[in-house]
């Protein structure tokens, strides 16, 4: 009797639990906080490689900072890339946990969409050219490293949705090739890559 007693308080406390922690979570479903209490899903507003976060606003229009470092994947078709290679309005998930301080940190970004995947375009602003020597190819994401004239190196990202014929030239890479490529300077040691010449 008593071991009913017991077993009968256990399953109502449970429930009760159960429900307690459901209600009032603020989660949504697609466009907002994921189905998860650790993913934020939503459009990429922004990449600031500079301080290193990325803004994703989500489709009840709520805005997020997600902050990121070097071991942060970017993962699109099943391949691995580089955060510099999210474009503004890629549509993502973010598995985020909070930092000391309260702040959204991410180490795995899920593109479910690309811009051009949803009918979008690049900015078409002026393209920059640099040469250079290729010190060092990143297949797994996505990027080469570039010697360029006045000896700087540049990290140069290959976008995860090239064409077939950029990421073939970009997959037969080897250290001490000579290449000129064209797209756009990040900053002054990131480049993102748009053709090769």
């Amino acid at each position: 009797m008593k071991a009913i007693k017991r077993l009968s308080m256990v399953l109502a406390l449970a429930f009760f639990s159960l429900t307690g922690c459901l209600e009032g979570t603020g989660l949504e479903g697609l466009g907002g906080y994921g189905n998860q209490a650790n993913e934020i899903i939503g459009e990429v507003m922004d990449v600031d490689s500079r301080s290193r976060q990325i803004e994703i606003r989500s489709d009840s229009g709520r805005t997020s900072m997600v902050r990121y470092d070097n071991n942060t994947q970017v993962l699109y078709r099943q391949r691995t890339c580089s955060v510099a290679n999210l474009e503004r309005g890629d549509y993502v998930a973010a598995r985020v946990q909070q930092d000391r301080d309260g702040r959204n940190t991410t180490n795995t970004i899920t593109v479910r969409e690309s811009v051009q995947d949803r009918g979008g375009t690049v900015s078409s602003a002026r393209l920059d050219r640099i040469e250079g020597r290729v010190e060092y190819v990143d297949s797994h994401r996505g990027t080469f490293e570039l010697r360029d004239s006045r000896n700087r190196l540049i990290v140069v990202a290959v976008a995860f949705n090239a064409p077939k014929t950029i990421t073939d030239r970009f997959n037969r890479l080897r250290n001490g090739d000579q290449v000129r490529i064209e797209g756009r300077s990040v900053n002054a040691d990131r480049f993102d890559l748009e053709n090769f010449l």
